[in-house]
């Protein structure tokens, strides 16, 4: 057998074998392997070692192994390839069969070699190397074809050996395919998932300093093509120096936390205070300067700052320190005498009474109703909003020009996951004052308008939410309407109605129901809305007044602001 259109390339410490059987009637004078190394000049016999002449008896042209097999059974025989000379790479083409006489029957011939995946390996890629240099195989890659054809063996990069060794170990080196193929078999799946879940990662540019600062200037009367005074980079002289002659963002980042600095706990203190008392200690949250307002309880700020420091900028013990506070849990009411002395609280002789944020309202509602999603992390989602409220400031091209509202467990996640639309914001998050957030705010306004009390009781969420409140008075408050009532009531304020609100709220469900047991198809219509269903095993018709009493309860001062 000669002519292999791919040799076999000999790994180190290679051992031959081959199954022979021998007829016991009519054995043979001797049998005969030989081997093709582009002449066939190296044999083994076994046997009669003169009974074929072919090439110089005791040498590596005919070695002498031994007398034949024994006969009338299948003999494995085995030799080192060291013995007939052949060395580790050598390039085997042909093999011969022979025998002198004799029935012989030949079965399975092989090489195996403990292979060492370095040595092995780099030899017999070397040798690959070297043949195909210079030459444009088809079936190799581009990349493959341009390091072969244009890129001297000298002059490779480190990458462009790791691809001839990678392409090598994966298509070509049979001495470890046997090994690869079934890894990569496994791992092909496996990279395209990976692959799969990297396309889902949302990408962004990131910025990196120059290795050489560029030089600026202070442009002569704001003229972009007559620079003056040469300035470097640098912080305040009456602030703590930076610690680096060359500083990068790095270290300017460093420097805005160092304890020494005397702003930025002091400006995170007064947000978070700001956040439970509706005004920060400093009113003009965004203005610490000389144009700001002095803090109401300068004391009580640094002391604040300093152990927000001291506690390893220690969010969650801050504002346990803050709602804590007996400062915090006053009683809101006012009395004539305090209204005049602070009319702003400014003093904080009571606690903090303001409306809440956008944000809070909707997720009250949800919450209190039973809808509320409580998963944390993952994407923005889009819940209820106008339809087509992107496409007219949207660009024809642009992935956000039509909205695409979500569906299921995405509608009832915190409002903090909405996607956000600079130019298009959600209209029921700006009509309480939500900023549009095409520029930074440190401090939103506060309004009271009649579209506020329209979302609330008109916005497909908050209705829903009332539905599901109402379903939550009827299955959880009890068998009783002043129960129901009494228990909607309290799940939204956290106290129990006085006698006066109690009956309120009971002539409105007795009006509410009077309503619905006329219009019947109305009260399937009012409990239908939102992509949630009502519960099948309650009436129609009480569930839609109690849905017009929880819409009311939901609309109450007390729900909406702070107290």
């Amino acid at each position: 057998f000669s002519g292999l259109e791919k040799p076999l390339l000999l790994p180190a410490k290679a051992k031959f074998f081959a199954y022979v059987y021998l007829d016991p009637k009519d054995l043979p004078e001797a049998i005969m392997l030989q081997f093709n190394t582009g002449k066939w000049s190296h044999r083994v016999i076994w046997g009669e070692a003169t009974a074929i002449e072919f090439g110089k008896l005791n040498s590596p042209e005919r070695l002498p192994l031994g007398p034949l097999p024994k006969a009338s059974e299948w003999v494995r025989l085995e030799f080192d390839a060291a013995k007939l000379g052949l060395k580790t790479g050598t390039k085997i083409t042909g093999l011969a069969f022979t025998q002198k006489g004799g029935t012989v029957y030949w079965d399975k011939m092989g090489v195996t070699a403990e292979v060492n995946p370095v040595t092995d390996v780099t030899y017999s890629q070397l040798a690959w190397e070297k043949e195909n240099q210079g030459k444009a195989n088809k079936d190799f890659p581009k990349e493959i074809q341009y390091i072969f054809r244009s890129v001297n063996p000298k002059e490779r990069t480190e990458e462009h050996k790791r691809q001839l060794r990678e392409y090598y170990l994966e298509n070509i080196c049979a001495t470890t395919r046997d090994v690869f193929d079934p890894l990569l078999a496994e791992m092909k799946p496996i990279q395209a998932k990976r692959d799969e879940f990297d396309k889902t990662i949302p990408a962004t540019l990131i910025m990196k300093d120059l290795d050489q600062p560029r030089e600026s200037f202070v442009m002569v009367r704001g003229q972009y093509n007559k620079p003056g005074e040469k300035v470097t980079r640098n912080v305040p002289a009456f602030l703590p120096p930076l610690k680096s002659e060359n500083p990068t963002r790095l270290d300017f980042a460093r420097w805005l936390v160092d304890p020494k600095h005397p702003l930025t706990a002091r400006v995170a203190v007064n947000r978070f205070w700001q956040q439970f008392f509706g005004t920060g200690l400093v009113k003009t949250t965004g203005d610490f300067g000389s144009q700001g307002e002095p803090p109401s309880h300068p004391q009580l700020l640094d002391w604040l700052a300093t152990t927000f420091i001291e506690s390893g900028w220690d969010v969650k013990n801050l504002l346990r320190t803050m709602v804590t506070s007996s400062t915090y849990r006053q009683d809101s009411k006012v009395n004539e005498k305090l209204l005049e002395a602070d009319p702003d609280n400014r003093l904080l002789a009571r606690g903090p009474r303001f409306r809440l944020d956008g944000e809070v309202i909707r997720d009250n509602a949800l919450y209190v109703s039973g809808l509320l999603n409580p998963e944390i992390g993952g994407k923005a989602v889009k819940p209820y909003q106008p339809e087509n409220i992107w496409e007219p400031v949207a660009y024809s091209g642009s992935n956000t020009r039509f909205y695409k509202q979500d569906l299921g467990e995405a509608l009832y996640r915190r409002s903090l996951y909405t996607f956000w639309k600079r130019t298009a914001p959600p209209p029921s998050m700006t009509t309480f004052d939500a900023p549009s957030r095409e520029s930074f705010c440190v401090r939103r306004e506060r309004s009271n308008t009649p579209l506020q009390a329209l979302v609330l009781m008109n916005d497909v969420q908050h209705f829903e939410a009332a539905r599901s409140l109402a379903q939550r008075m009827m299955s959880e408050g009890g068998g009783t309407p002043e129960d129901r009532l009494a228990f909607g009531f309290r799940v939204v304020t956290s106290r129990k109605p006085s006698k006066n609100e109690h009956q309120i709220l009971r002539d409105a469900f007795i009006r509410q129901l009077g309503i619905y047991l006329h219009d019947k198809e109305g009260a399937k219509q009012a409990v239908a809305y939102g992509e949630t269903k009502p519960l099948a095993n309650l009436d129609p018709v009480e569930l839609a007044a109690y849905t017009m009493v929880a819409s009311t309860i939901l609309n109450l001062d007390e729900t909406v602001t702070k107290n």
